[in-house]
């Protein structure tokens, strides 16, 4: 049975919490670092537009459990230190679209902790917000309104997590209007974390500019940086680690993020049940069936997304063929399989592979190749659905 958090527990198993030890990404914060320090820079004047140009829109993309929300929690941490503003987002919900903007607009025109400046903002406000009711005033305009005021006070980071499910048509207004108010130089950067669908979500946004924004691709871990993950927080307190027992933990991760925090959970708890100052073989044996029951409910949500898409006859070929190859498949190679025997129309098998791609069934490596998202969830599926044909 999976075990309740003890208070001392080091590892965090909340959603886009950050870890203790953020190992791994080092590449990413780094980028993530610099937009903050352009940010940052100098004034042109008092109130007015960076000297040099702010940073590029930054997406970053990857599977479920990776870490994409850990690491805009990280930045979000780190712009703080530094006196950036920031709005995060974990939706912008499907309806009407202009109800939507009007709702983002309201909460962009809020802000906090502004000290000796928050009188003058407020004063600007309420002269915004009477010449907003002028006729004609459009909601684009009261956005770049609303946004340049605040960057006049301080800079901004705006976070837009989950992006692949926001409103189409807002969505596209945000990114335009971010876009100009970027090239006018004004102190604004955006970070726009999601699924592998977020690509083609943002090619649909008639949006130019996000062409040339920074891609950050994250998936599993290197061996060395999940070897770090699971043994500094307990280095930290004075507990040692077994080699051998650090290698079993090590092999139940498949270097994920999310699951390296389950095992280090876990073990943690075991270490604590037995009120032991070390961790051997024998405790981490006893985490492993609370590490599994963790594993396979993550596993359950990734297939019942495919069964709710009636996807598992597709997703069932993928398995098959990805596992027989002798080498790691192209897109195209996989959207052959997929199409055998199932009568899809010329379009389609494309169209499944991308649903089955955003599902995290699998993911494409840099190269180009696919190759399994989740690990272990290959063989979890594969009994799942034996199970249901049965």
């Amino acid at each position: 049975m999976a075990t309740l958090q003890s208070v001392d527990n080091p590892f965090d198993l909340g959603a886009g919490s950050v870890p203790e030890h953020l190992a791994g990404r080092e590449q990413e914060q780094t980028l993530l670092k610099r937009a903050l320090t352009s940010l940052c820079g100098q004034r042109e004047k008092c109130f007015g537009p960076l000297r040099g140009r702010p940073p590029p829109t930054l997406t970053i993309i990857g599977p479920r459990g990776v870490g994409k929300t850990t690491l805009l929690a990280w930045i979000q941490n780190e712009a703080k230190s530094q006196e950036v503003d920031v709005m995060r987002l974990a939706s912008l919900p499907n309806g009407n679209s202009g109800s939507t903007f009007s709702g983002f607009l309201s909460e962009l025109a809020n802000i906090p902790g502004l000290g000796w400046r928050q009188l003058a903002f407020q004063v600007c406000k309420y002269i915004q917000m009477a010449l907003d009711w002028l006729p004609g005033q459009a909601l684009s305009r009261k956005f770049d309104r609303i946004l340049k005021m605040r960057l006049r006070f301080r800079p901004l980071l705006l976070l837009l997590d989950e992006a692949m499910h926001y409103d189409a048509e807002v969505l596209s207004q945000v990114l335009q209007q971010s876009q100009i108010l970027t090239s006018e130089r004004w102190p604004l950067a955006l970070v726009i974390a999601g699924s592998p669908a977020l690509e083609a979500h943002l090619d649909n946004m008639n949006a130019a500019f996000i062409d040339r924004a920074k891609g950050i691709y994250i998936n599993c871990l290197e061996p060395a940086a999940t070897r770090a993950a699971l043994s500094k927080p307990f280095a930290n307190r004075g507990v040692k680690v077994m080699d051998e027992a650090l290698e079993l933990m090590m092999s139940w991760t498949g270097n994920n993020p999310y699951f390296i925090q389950i095992v280090g959970n876990e073990v943690w708890e075991a270490k604590n049940f037995a009120d032991c100052s070390e961790v051997d073989l024998a405790v981490v044996r006893r985490a492993e069936q609370a590490v599994q029951e963790q594993c396979n409910g993550f596993y359950r949500k990734t297939y019942r997304k495919i069964r709710n898409a009636k996807l598992l006859e597709h997703a069932s070929k993928a398995v098959a063929a990805i596992e027989a190859a002798p080498k790691l498949l192209k897109p195209e190679q996989v959207c052959t399989c997929i199409a055998e025997g199932t009568g899809l129309d010329a379009d389609d098998p494309l169209d499944v592979y991308n649903r089955l791609l955003d599902a995290g069934l699998y993911w494409e490596l840099s190269d180009g190749r696919v190759h399994e998202a989740i690990p272990s969830f290959f063989n979890y599926f594969k009994e799942e659905y034996e199970q249901e044909r049965a």
